[in-house]
């Protein structure tokens, strides 16, 4: 017992929980690869941190966004890929990063074009397709 304490006394113990910070803003994603419908980005995930990857058709404002929830990574490159979209369209992709609940800032985006339709050659072709965009 204390000075001043009885027998009969209770004590208030007050446990403050520290606000986690959010994470650090995301790398921006770089350019892998991209066809008609699709975009592949890759990027150098932080351990522990999962990810949002935005997606939107320019000049869409973010709002409109699609995204693709990418899990927590084990600090190897991370590819993802954004399939669905739109031939010969311009796409606006950025990384959001999430811990503990917590949203950071979004990346710098990265803006890549689709190709146009029927353009691109696939493996089992024998000669390439030939494309007149005007």
């Amino acid at each position: 017992f204390f000075f001043g304490d009885s027998p009969n006394a209770t004590r208030n113990v007050l446990f403050v929980k520290m606000a986690s910070a959010p994470p650090a803003k995301p790398p921006k994603p770089e350019f892998d690869d991209c066809d008609e419908t699709s975009i592949k980005c890759v990027w150098e995930p932080t351990p522990g941190v999962a990810y949002r990857l935005q997606y939107k058709e320019f000049p869409e404002p973010w709002e409109e966004c699609m995204s693709l929830e990418v899990e927590e990574g084990k600090g190897n490159a991370e590819t993802t890929q954004v399939a669905d979209l739109n031939p010969t369209s311009t796409y606006t992709l950025r990384l959001i990063a999430i811990k503990d609940g917590l949203e950071s800032e979004p990346s710098d985006e990265l803006i890549v074009d689709t190709q146009a339709a029927n353009c691109t050659p696939t493996p089992d072709e024998m000669a390439p397709k030939k494309c007149v965009v005007s």
